[in-house]
Order: structure tokens, then C-alpha cells, then sequence
């Protein structure tokens, strides 16, 4: 649940908590059902809401499908905004920001939306669009603002830090190909871990001051 204000007055509270339960409702409907096969009234009967409250809050599916990719990956952006410390060297974050993004990449949350979008990426352009804008995009933002400061403090050579971002996530997707094709099990920890170390070297021996 989204952290509530405790100077909030008790009918906005009220009103965070049932949005919480209705983009939580959403979020498991999308994944079982896909985005056309989730039914607006049956999420909003599963959330103990009317329509009218559904639609007074989100206007189409499309927005609320937006809503829950916002809610999922502000939690991410969170967790990785604690990692990638401006004091904290390369080897250091990038090998911490490597673990978080593999787990994540790898839970069974992510490979079903990921399969999901994929079927119904053609069907629903936007889709793909809403989930590229609020979940790698806003990654590669974070993490290039994060090798933005790694380069004026000289240890990193100058770059195009969006480009390097996107080369260094691309480097750990290489790895998870099979995994997301199904044809390889998910990797244990410690074989997530040798994956990163890996990724994070070979970035490292093109970026390092």
C-alpha cells in the first residue's frame, strides 16, 4: 500500500486505500488475463467497487493499465534510486543495480506481463509504449544520472551516459534470452550474481577512466 499522509483526512485515506486495492485487483487480472481479456467490471467487482468509482478514477482500461505500470515501477525506481549512490564506485552499484534488475527480470510477475505484452503488443500498440515509458525508460534515466556523476568525479571516462545505460542493462538482457524464450530455467542466485559480475566487468573495460 502507498505510503499514506498522516496529516491526510480520514475520507483520503479511505480514497488511497481503495485506489491501492483497485490497481493491486487490476495488476493480477492484467497478468492472468492479459489486458483485452481483463474484464472492467469483473476487477472492479473483485475490488468491492462500482463502476462509477472505477471510471471516476480512470477513464479507459488504458489508463488504469498505465496507473498499475506507474505503481509497479515507482516501487523499482525506489529501490533503485538507494543503490545507485554518487559515492559508491561503479563496480560497486552497478553489481548491486545488476542484482536488483536479473531478479527482477527473472520473477514469475515479470516474464508472465513480459509474455503478455508481447502477444498483445500488436494488437495494443500503446501498451508497449506505456510499459517501455515507465519501466525501462525511466531505468536507463536513473542509471545514467547515476554514471553522469561517476564521470565528474573521474572515474569513469566522458560518455553518452543514456547510451552506456542502455549498453549495460542490453549486456544483462543478453543473459536472460533463454530464460524469457522458456527454454532455459530460471537462474539461481548464484548463477544471477556470476551473470552481473560479468556484465559489470566487460562495462567497466570500456568506461573506466
Amino acid at each position: 500500500m502507498a505510503k499514506l499522509n498522516k496529516l491526510a483526512s480520514p475520507s483520503k485515506v479511505r480514497a488511497e486505500a481503495k485506489t491501492d486495492l483497485l490497481l493491486e485487483t487490476a495488476a493480477q487480472f492484467f497478468l492472468e488475463k492479459g489486458f483485452e481479456g481483463a474484464s472492467v467490471g469483473e476487477i472492479a467487482r473483485a475490488a468491492h467497487a462500482s463502476k462509477e468509482t472505477f471510471y471516476s478514477r480512470y477513464a479507459t482500461k488504458e489508463e488504469l493499465f498505465r496507473a498499475v505500470m506507474l505503481r509497479r515501477t515507482e516501487k523499482m525506481s525506489d529501490v533503485v534510486s538507494t543503490v545507485l549512490l554518487p559515492h559508491d564506485p561503479p563496480e560497486k552499484a552497478l553489481n548491486t543495480l545488476g542484482g536488483l534488475i536479473l531478479e527482477r527480470m527473472t520473477s514469475d510477475e515479470f516474464v508472465t506481463m513480459d509474455r503478455a505484452l508481447g502477444m498483445e503488443a500488436r494488437r495494443f500498440p500503446e501498451l508497449a509504449k506505456i510499459f517501455y515509458e515507465n519501466g525501462p525508460a525511466r531505468l536507463q534515466a536513473l542509471l545514467a544520472k547515476y554514471l553522469d556523476t561517476q564521470v565528474e568525479a573521474g572515474r569513469l571516462r566522458q560518455l553518452d551516459s543514456l547510451l552506456a545505460a542502455r549498453r549495460f542493462i542490453a549486456l544483462l538482457m543478453a543473459e536472460m534470452l533463454k530464460v524469457k524464450l522458456g527454454i532455459a530455467p530460471k537462474p539461481t542466485k548464484k548463477e544471477r550474481e556470476r551473470y552481473v559480475q560479468s556484465a559489470v566487468d566487460f562495462f567497466l573495460r570500456g568506461y573506466n577512466a
